[in-house]
């Protein structure tokens, strides 16, 4: 951890270079899920010329810190405080250039707005990513997708600084995405992503528009909106189904369960008759919980009803014990 003489040397850097900080910020407050203990500082950057002097100045003093955007997929722990954290949100900059059939956006840019705009411009190909929550640096980090859609199909490059503030670009091969994915997440905290250049493909407006009205209706029978939420804890499309790949019993009730319950489509399309799939699998595992982890939609997300962090660790653990080893974890704990 950090020490107060060192928060001072960073504070008065800071100050001098007038870049914007907080100091002392509950994590409660200021995460998405609303968790976690106290962060030192939280620097705002808003160029990308201060954010390559402060990263120098931070390597160059041998501090550490860790970079963040919306920590939409990110669960601050309740007992842990925390140091330094360089936040992209003011990296907010976007920009079609016709010519080039080419859209430029910064780190700090939400998905939703990033999609609205490609709309607006009438650029397709970005459609499923409209509900996403979080920010672009997040998306290209863990290679973000949904209904088809992911943010490697269309990405021509990304440019960023090393930890040190040196420059690197790197080609969308070079990238290395895979499922939830890339060279950014396999290096955790070695790159810092702060523009994301796609091609622009033209499309129809009303085509492009009717396509993410269908899947911001979709999410919103998959997705918790009433808690606090991280979206999908692992990176599945069946997350029941997966329980049972390794589980010929529970693969046999889960096949007649399902054909009972959730064979007409208007039960299967309504998100609260998921709690009955729900109970069915606590109860095969004898899982009980003093406050329900997981949402009523899916139990591939968690919410935040009041529970301590430890409760979330306890319950992903328990999926993470019944899941064949290849399935993935999307949250960053």
């Amino acid at each position: 951890m950090i020490n107060c003489n060192q928060i001072e040397k960073v504070k008065k850097f800071l100050t001098e270079k007038e870049i914007f900080y907080e100091s002392d910020i509950s994590l409660k407050d200021f995460s998405y899920f609303k968790t976690g203990g106290w962060a030192k500082i939280i620097i705002y950057p808003d160029n990308e010329d201060l954010l390559s002097l402060l990263l120098s100045f931070m390597y160059k003093n041998k501090f550490s810190f860790k970079t963040i955007g919306d920590t939409s997929n990110i669960l601050f722990l309740d007992d842990c405080n925390y140091g330094i954290f360089i936040s992209l949100q003011k990296l907010q900059s976007i920009n079609y250039y016709y010519d080039e059939n080419k859209i430029v956006v910064q780190a700090g840019v939400s998905l939703p707005y990033f999609t609205r705009k490609a709309l607006l411009w009438e650029v397709s190909g970005f459609e499923g990513l409209e509900g996403i929550p979080g920010s672009l640096g997040g998306a290209v980090f863990m290679n973000a997708g949904a209904y088809g859609n992911e943010i490697k199909d269309h990405l021509i490059n990304v440019e960023g600084f090393h930890r040190d503030g040196t420059a690197f670009n790197f080609s969308n091969k070079e990238c290395n995405f895979l499922n939830r994915d890339s060279i950014f997440r396999k290096n955790n905290e070695k790159y810092i992503i702060v523009t994301v250049s796609f091609s622009a493909n033209k499309g129809n407006a009303n085509s492009i528009y009717q396509k993410m009205e269908l899947y911001h209706s979709k999410r919103h029978k998959y997705q918790d909106f009433m808690y606090p939420s991280l979206g999908s804890i692992f990176s599945t499309n069946d997350l029941y189904y997966d329980l049972a790949s390794t589980d010929l019993k529970l693969k046999f009730f889960l096949k007649w369960y399902r054909r009972i319950f959730y064979s007409n489509k208007i039960r299967r399309e309504t998100p609260i008759n998921r709690k009955k799939l729900n109970n069915f699998i606590c109860n095969y595992y004898k899982w009980n919980f003093d406050k329900q982890p997981f949402s009523d939609k899916t139990m591939n997300c968690i919410t935040n009803r009041g529970q301590h962090t430890d409760d979330f660790l306890s319950y992903i653990n328990l999926l993470k014990s019944k899941l064949p080893k290849s399935i993935k974890i999307e949250n960053e704990i």
